[in-house]
């Protein structure tokens, strides 16, 4: 019952955010009938190129998950991240379950399951986390002016190589492993007695056995899987550029460097998830960013191109990601596939079937 008024409340909170933005916020700085009449105003094959363009995205995702969960195989791989991407978009949180509900349903243990979902996490998060650090880098190489930008970068550095340095330390001691586990367990005891929840036990031994299968993983398949989660991310930039030189942004208005700079802003805003997708604050802040660059003038095109991505990069997983998780459960209750919420804690993992 706590968890689900948590959830309402989240759910609440999220919702007032984005009647706040579409109903007040971008009204004063756009009009919504000049950008209608921009899409409006667009040949067929213009939305057709943004479809292909945002089912392509789905390969590289779909390769990630499968890179680090041998045996599920690009097929499932691709279903898992439509599925979880379409529910955390409507369900915020849920997409665990649906990823932990599915790799169990296709044969994987629970410890395995569970380090997929951590894994791909963490990928992405190296990724998500260098890219601005490495725009700020290659902007002050070139010489260009990146502005009150520059802090965005400084800020994705400073986390990344936080994050680099805890995870090196565990990869190469395990007392650091254990060292760090017992000061997280003990920072989480604290929380859960606050709300008077019952306390974690054993949390340090868990992760160095975690740690141990993890390290082999990422040895066999890091690489791979750092490469292929670069390639989605990338892809989504590359969505960004098509659709906003679609509505007519070409680079003597916008140029490829200053959408890559207003494209990391954006994906490290929305990493926090105040609403689900960060819709409303993504469009939000894209607008902001590119009207500074290329002028007030430009905002009602420029809110149409990021209407256009917004379309094909938020909006498209939503349905195909319910139908793929409709189907994953016609599985389960045809008895094709078992109730992973019923299986025991152990077993191997299974082969693409």
């Amino acid at each position: 019952a706590e968890d689900r008024r948590r959830s309402l409340i989240a759910a609440g909170v999220g919702l007032i955010v984005v009647i706040f933005i579409f109903g007040f916020v971008l009204p004063s700085v756009i009009d919504y009938q000049t950008v209608f009449d921009v899409l409006s105003n667009l040949e067929p094959t213009d939305y057709l190129i943004m479809l292909a363009a945002g089912l392509l995205l789905y390969v590289p995702e779909g390769a990630l998950y499968a890179s680090i969960m041998p045996g599920m195989g690009l097929r499932r791989g691709m279903s898992a991240w439509v599925g979880s991407t379409a529910v955390s978009t409507t369900i915020p949180g849920a997409d665990l379950v649906v990823r932990f509900g599915m790799y169990r349903s296709w044969g994987f243990t629970v410890e395995r399951t569970m380090l997929g979902v951590f894994l791909s996490g963490l990928f992405d998060n190296v990724v998500k986390f260098s890219l601005p650090a490495l725009a700020v880098i290659l902007f002050a190489l070139t010489g260009q002016d990146l502005g009150d930008f520059v802090w965005i970068g400084l800020i994705a550095l400073g986390v990344l190589i936080l994050g680099t340095v805890i995870v090196v330390g565990m990869v190469r001691s395990e007392r650091f492993t254990h060292w760090l586990a017992e000061r997280t367990e003990a920072i989480a005891n604290w929380g859960l007695g606050k709300i008077k929840r019952d306390p974690l036990e054993g949390l340090s031994e868990k992760v160095v056995g975690f740690r141990d299968l993890a390290i082999d993983i990422v040895k066999d398949r890091g690489l791979v899987a750092l490469l292929l989660s670069a390639a989605g991310k990338l892809w989504a930039y590359v969505i960004l550029v098509v659709a906003l030189r679609i509505v007519g942004l070409d680079s003597s208005i916008l140029s490829l460097g200053q959408i890559f700079v207003a494209w990391v802003i954006v994906m490290l805003v929305t990493a926090i998830p105040i609403t689900p997708g960060g819709i409303g604050i993504a469009e939000m802040v894209y607008i902001w960013a590119f009207s500074q660059m290329a002028g007030s003038e430009y905002s009602d095109v420029i809110a149409a191109g990021v209407i256009l991505f917004r379309l094909a990069q938020w909006f498209l997983p939503i349905p195909i990601g319910w139908v793929a998780v409709g189907l994953w459960r016609r599985q389960i209750t045809k008895g094709e596939l078992p109730d992973p919420f019923t299986l025991p804690t152990s077993g191997g993992a299974s082969a693409e079937g």
